[in-house]
């Protein structure tokens, strides 16, 4: 992730890591079971979460394995973890300051890595593939959950550009044919496990990334222009005022599966 790149992540979430622990989309979630359930978990796994963020997945799989670590490109989302962990009486997590695309772990540390709500912040997609492959075990899981961008080049331009509007740390949704390709370059076995719509309320979504109001009401007029298809695939909805209401993000689960060495 370039340099400045890295900075926009600390600006955007270092002020607001309590709004996110706070989130019911991070903190709560049908999905934050599928992922414990995707994992098959035996009780002896070490898990690492990459972007820990407040720690809502990382401490949704903290009881059910040995360990579960995780790495945060921001300080005060670390400290937020792990005063989350200690609240709760977790003990078996061990939290850190870390880059997705540095991980410092040796390779073939970890039986699970996860990654929830945090891949269309990073510059360097590939790299964190890359990453993620080799602390991986052979055989072992990668889990991930993000929102993805449609096949269809305006309906990906038109969701990138809200949620770059919205908050400038978005780099980019991929499509699931671009995580195909970064996952088998890698050498994971890709899956698609799960996809469905994420209602977000517009009012919470721009007010937990502190968009600025100049910047929210071009971003009022930027939905109420949009196109038809756009307007229907992403399911944006009005109030009686013409004010935007709510909306639904593409979300997937993937799993990637590591390869085992040939004998």
């Amino acid at each position: 992730m370039s340099n400045n790149a890295k900075a926009k992540v600390q600006q955007q979430f270092g002020p607001k890591a309590e709004k996110y622990r706070d989130s019911s989309v991070h903190a709560k979630g049908a999905d934050l079971s599928l992922m414990v359930e995707s994992a098959k978990l035996s009780g002896n796994e070490k898990v690492l979460d990459i972007a820990l963020g407040a720690g809502h997945t990382a401490l949704a799989f903290a009881p059910y394995v040995e360990r579960c670590y995780g790495v945060d490109l921001t300080e005060e989302m670390v400290q937020e973890a792990s005063e989350l962990a200690n609240s709760r009486g977790i003990e078996n997590v061990e939290f850190l300051r870390g880059d997705a695309e540095d991980l410092p772990y040796p390779d073939s540390f970890f039986d699970v890595v996860t990654c929830r709500f945090a891949a269309h912040h990073f510059s360097n997609i590939k790299q964190f593939v890359s990453e993620t492959a080799r602390v991986l075990k052979p055989g072992g899981r990668f889990l991930m959950i993000d929102h993805y961008a449609p096949e269809n080049s305006l309906l990906d331009t038109f969701i990138n550009d809200v949620d770059r509007m919205r908050d400038p740390s978005h780099v980019r949704e991929q499509t699931l044919s671009e995580w195909r390709y970064d996952f088998e370059q890698s050498g994971l076995i890709y899956e698609e496990m799960s996809t469905w719509d994420l209602r977000l309320e517009f009012a919470n979504w721009v007010e937990r990334s502190a968009t600025p109001a100049n910047v929210r009401h071009e971003l009022v007029k930027f939905l109420q222009t949009a196109p038809s298809h756009c307007k229907e695939t992403f399911d944006l909805q009005f109030n009686e005022h013409g004010q935007p209401d709510s909306f639904c993000l593409k979300v997937v689960l993937l799993q990637g599966t590591g390869v085992r060495p040939l004998i």
